[in-house]
């Protein structure tokens, strides 16, 4: 029943913006009372921040399993990068939703948070840490390295939304070019890497 909820919410959310969404239109379009979703929901807002938060916490738990799995640390961050991507481009009203969001200015802002507390920048700034260990990835400060990496992805998911009127390449083909800068830049040069042993 909380993912019928969710999922109503959601096509109210599509079709009116977030304004669209109360508790009352999506009783009515579940076909229960209102007071049935608080059963589920403690209150509109709660019900809003599902419509986004429920999928992203299943991608982020999805990043950690394929993470683990992935010792070698360059082949880790393009493994946790697919999981991201694969939730942007294939669920892009949730991508939409939970990071293309801009907070009006008459809304006061959020409390702030700690970046390491972020499953996803630690994954990539850890890994980031582990490539620079091992001489494969240029030196630098790995969170912010997380950032910018994390910063280029989103701008290229984003720039095809927010720019639509423009002929701007297609966001697959956008996304890998800037994926692909990105990762030749992060990556250390040959004379950094260690060469071959000698005897």
């Amino acid at each position: 029943m909380r993912e019928r909820i969710r999922r109503q919410a959601l096509g109210l959310y599509s079709e009116g913006g977030i304004e669209a969404v109360s508790i009352r239109a999506v009783a009515q379009r579940v076909g229960v009372s209102p007071t049935s979703i608080y059963s589920f929901f403690k209150n509109r807002q709660a019900m809003i921040e599902a419509l986004w938060l429920d999928p992203v916490r299943t991608a982020l738990g999805e990043m950690v399993r394929v993470a683990a799995l992935t010792p070698d640390p360059v082949e880790r961050i393009d493994r946790v990068l697919e999981v991201y991507l694969d939730m942007a481009l294939g669920q892009p009203e949730i991508y939409r939703g939970a990071f293309l969001h801009v907070r009006p200015s008459r809304t006061p802002p959020p409390t702030r948070r700690a970046l390491a507390d972020l499953d996803f920048h630690r994954l990539l700034r850890d890994a980031i840490a582990d490539g620079q260990v091992a001489r494969r990835i240029r030196s630098g400060d790995p969170d912010l390295m997380a950032q910018t990496l994390w910063a280029g992805i989103h701008g290229a998911l984003a720039l095809p939304v927010h720019m639509e009127t423009w002929g701007l390449a297609d966001d697959r083909r956008l996304v890998a070019e800037m994926r692909a800068l990105l990762k030749a830049a992060m990556l250390a040069s040959p004379a950094a890497s260690p060469g071959p042993r000698t005897s």
